[in-house]
């Protein structure tokens, strides 16, 4: 009778105080160290590094968050990243020069374009392997790539030819090309997929985009040289790369916000599933910046390796 009392006693006491999840973690390209790092967030200390060749740079998870998909521009080609065991399991070859990556909700299909040309790789898992499926043509240099939530439109910023490519997933064939800002590279897309954001480097400005109807329906000034927006608790978060800022605007008026300092040329930037905090890269300084989106003051710095960019989908 005592030991059912024990028992019980500590089944109740585990339903109300469940435990610990594992660390949200961040998963960095580290270009100048040849590496990606592993951050545990909860500690803000770097747990891993991966040995990485090729200049790391842009980095995309499976859906099921276990996989993380790396281009090698000077490789060129990608990494295969278990990371729960913390090794590359694979290196596939690739022509060009692989940067932005993306990978699909649904199929789980990995999208890489090629800054040197006017494509998108398409690779697929096959047999457990990781193999190219054919290419999708685009507008000149693709660099950042987005996926809808349904799996069914990917759209990329094309950087030279100031345009993004709407993409339908099943026939691998553009929908549409639409004319945005100068120089687009960064491209992001809204919880629902309606509403795609680009940083248009050169313009020094925010393309918005009405993904269904294929065209832009706002612009928003940023900083100088911006890179990637990040979306959260209804606000645009736009890193700055040559003015060491994050801009921030309202998302449904696009009236601007604050403007964040940071650390050295913020590249990356990517916000936390709940909204309340959001992690920038900064390439020069060494550091991923923790900023908080109520206050939008920097919380704290974490050291990393040399070069750190994050372009891409790098939380879990």
């Amino acid at each position: 009778m005592m030991r059912s009392i024990l028992w019980a006693g500590l089944a109740a006491l585990i339903a109300s105080h469940p435990l610990a999840s594992l660390a949200a973690e961040a998963v960095v390209t580290v270009q100048g160290a040849n590496a990606v790092e592993i951050i545990d967030l909860d500690a803000s200390r770097v747990v891993a590094s991966i040995p990485v060749p090729g200049s790391p740079a842009g980095v995309a998870l499976s859906p099921d968050r276990a996989t993380a998909y790396v281009t090698r521009p000077d490789g060129p080609g990608l990494a295969v990243i278990d990371l729960a065991a913390r090794r590359v399991t694979g290196l596939v070859p690739l022509p060009g020069g692989p940067l932005g990556i993306a990978v699909n909700p649904v199929t789980g299909a990995v999208y890489a374009a090629d800054w040197y040309a006017a494509r998108v790789f398409v690779l697929v898992n096959r047999d457990g392997a990781l193999v190219p499926d054919g290419e999708i043509a685009t507008g000149a240099s693709p660099s950042g790539i987005a996926v809808t939530p349904d799996g069914a439109t990917i759209l990329v910023a094309n950087r030279e030819a100031d345009s993004v490519s709407i993409v339908d997933a099943t026939t691998r064939r553009e929908r549409a090309r639409l004319k945005v800002g100068h120089h687009p590279f960064g491209i992001t897309l809204d919880a629902t997929g309606t509403r795609a954001y680009t940083a248009n480097v050169t313009g020094n400005d925010v393309s918005v985009i009405d993904v269904a109807a294929g065209r832009e329906v706002g612009r928003f000034k940023t900083g100088d040289r911006p890179y990637v927006v990040a979306l959260a608790a209804g606000r645009g978060f736009v890193t700055d790369q040559y003015g060491n800022t994050v801009s921030v605007f309202d998302a449904a008026s696009l009236a601007p916000v604050a403007t964040i300092d940071v650390g050295d040329h913020p590249e990356g930037i990517a916000a936390a599933s709940d909204g309340r905090r959001l992690y920038v890269a900064n390439w020069g300084s060494n550091t991923v910046s923790v900023v908080d989106a109520a206050t939008l003051k920097v919380i704290k710095d974490i050291p990393v390796g040399d070069g750190p960019r994050a372009f891409g989908d790098f939380l879990r």
